[in-house]
């Protein structure tokens, strides 16, 4: 066999090789369960994200002047009138209606744990809808950030994603990294065993929201 067959041969067989690695590290990688979430997280984005969604409703600032639970809060604003918000993005055990005994417990903490962080504090917020009697749903940012991403840290509500597609992609990965970790830790509604029904309940009919304060 001359010099240049031989050398064609070794070439041949070393990109063979390369080839078997690359489609072995490719399996390998794709085995790891933090590799695959976050290749389907990225498709996800890819097939849903809306960044330009809300980008021309305004933000407001407020002040939370009371907390219903961990899905609802009321916002005053400088003007001195008040609204009743459902925090969009994500889903905390209800307090509008009695439901499980853990349903109960843990939105008695989720209650407890957003008064401690933000009642009497001053917030910015989107209201994307809302209706005569000035109950709606929007967004709710606090310190700089989604109040989505306290919550969901402390294991006491879980992500809605169909509502967080307006998010930036670091901002939505963020959230979801925090709820896999918070689930990972078996916090709050993430805890064993637990009997939770994920009704996000509506105060509108037992909840007479302040004309101004």
């Amino acid at each position: 066999m001359s010099e240049q067959a031989r050398g064609g041969v070794v070439k041949k067989v070393f990109l063979w090789l390369l080839f078997i690695g690359l489609v072995s590290s490719g399996w390998w990688a794709w085995q790891q369960p933090e590799i695959r979430q976050k290749v389907e997280d990225y498709r996800w984005y890819q097939e849903n994200a809306a960044p330009e969604l809300y980008q021309s409703v305004q933000w407001w600032d407020g002040e939370i002047v009371k907390v219903l639970d961990g899905n609802w809060v009321y916002i005053k604003i400088q003007e001195g009138f008040v609204y009743a918000l459902r925090i969009r993005g994500l889903e905390a055990p209800t307090l509008a209606v009695r439901l499980s005994d853990d349903t109960l417990e843990l939105g008695q903490q989720a209650k407890a744990f957003l008064e401690e962080l933000i009642l009497k504090k001053p917030v910015r917020f989107q209201s994307i809808e809302m209706s005569d009697i000035r109950y709606g749903h929007g967004y709710v940012e606090f310190e700089g950030r989604t109040l989505v991403m306290d919550m969901i840290e402390s294991g006491l509500a879980r992500l809605k994603r169909s509502e967080l597609t307006h998010l930036k992609r670091e901002t939505l990965f963020a959230l979801l990294d925090a709820e896999r970790k918070a689930q990972a830790d078996g916090l709050g509604v993430w805890a064993e065993g637990l009997d939770i029904n994920w009704t996000v309940g509506d105060y509108s009919e037992t909840e007479v929201v302040p004309a101004a304060e």
